[in-house]
């Protein structure tokens, strides 16, 4: 299936008889950062305990997976026991509060599948959520099963967010935007309403794509959605907890990690994959061909919890 076509990539929930997402349930679970809202599958008999966890990243919510759920179901193979977050901060939950750590969010993860009924997950993250997803495996060995993680926030993207001026030749882009929002968190409302204008504008997609490897291929419901999930205080408040943690706890992990990347990221550095195999001897890397940091909406064929392209030799 080609995921760059307008029906893969479109993110709208709207429609109510999309045969991919029949019969999900909106949820929200009460937690130690405030309500979160989660999007849930029908509980199936198969594995009943287990859950597929998707977790989104800094600028997105819930729908950033509704492509790789259409994809899955496409190819007859749907995805079980799907909890879709929208993290604190992001889509309808609450906001993120200051001072929050990445084990705090990903107590909430835990917490909200367990809430949930589920005793073991699949987890599943992008960019931010896939930072959270290895946490998740590495503080919750004996729960996780397994990590699919794309385009995470690893320690090329957390060099930047710890020094960005020291570090801005790693990943440019990455400072650029750190810088950014910032800048539209300081000014309050102000930044929020300034996206908006610029979406209106129609200049928000342009400078998104750096974001992407094929902007012209996309749906508008992709721009839509960034414009909508761009919340400054909520990247800057997440930027600070990814950059405090210590990513090497996940020389912990134990369960199996397939890690996937677009090929024209430029929000990874290209020294991760060697830092991730050193790391974690058993992971499985796969470059994306003709993506950017979302693999996820761009690729043809992906679908939980793997993706057949080119893997990395690091």
């Amino acid at each position: 299936m080609n995921m760059t076509s307008r029906s893969s990539t479109r993110y709208s929930a709207s429609n109510p008889v999309d045969p991919a997402t029949q019969g999900y349930s909106r949820v929200v679970v009460p937690t130690a950062l405030g309500d979160v809202v989660v999007h849930a599958s029908p509980r199936t008999a198969e594995q009943s305990e287990t859950a597929t966890l998707l977790i989104h990243g800094a600028a997105g919510s819930w729908t950033t997976w509704l492509p790789l759920i259409r994809a899955a179901h496409n190819t007859g193979e749907p995805l079980h026991n799907v909890v879709a977050l929208d993290l604190p901060g992001w889509g309808d939950s609450g906001s993120l509060p200051q001072g929050t750590t990445v084990d705090d969010m990903v107590d909430v993860v835990a917490h909200v599948a367990r809430k949930l009924g589920f005793v073991k997950w699949h987890a599943s993250g992008h960019s931010l959520g896939g930072h959270l997803a290895l946490t998740l495996a590495a503080s919750y060995p004996e729960r996780t099963l397994s990590v699919t993680a794309i385009s995470a926030t690893g320690p090329g993207a957390l060099a930047v967010l710890r020094h960005p001026i020291r570090s801005f030749r790693i990943l440019p882009l990455l400072a650029g935007m750190l810088g950014a929002m910032r800048l539209l968190a300081a000014i309050g409302p102000a930044g929020e309403a300034l996206i908006r204008v610029l979406h209106q504008l129609r200049l928000l997609g342009p400078l998104s794509s750096p974001l992407f490897a094929q902007l012209n291929k996309l749906d508008v419901s992709v721009i839509d959605s960034l414009a909508s999930e761009i919340r400054p205080h909520a990247f800057v408040r997440a930027a600070e907890a990814a950059a405090r943690y210590d990513e090497g706890q996940w020389s912990n992990i134990r369960c199996p990690v397939t890690l996937i990347r677009g090929e024209r990221d430029a929000f990874v550095s290209p020294h991760d994959d060697a830092w991730f195999t050193e790391i974690l001897p058993q992971v499985e890397q796969h470059a994306s061909a003709h993506a950017g940091h979302f693999a996820h909406v761009e690729s043809a064929g992906l679908h939980a919890p793997s993706l057949a392209e080119t893997p990395v030799v690091a």
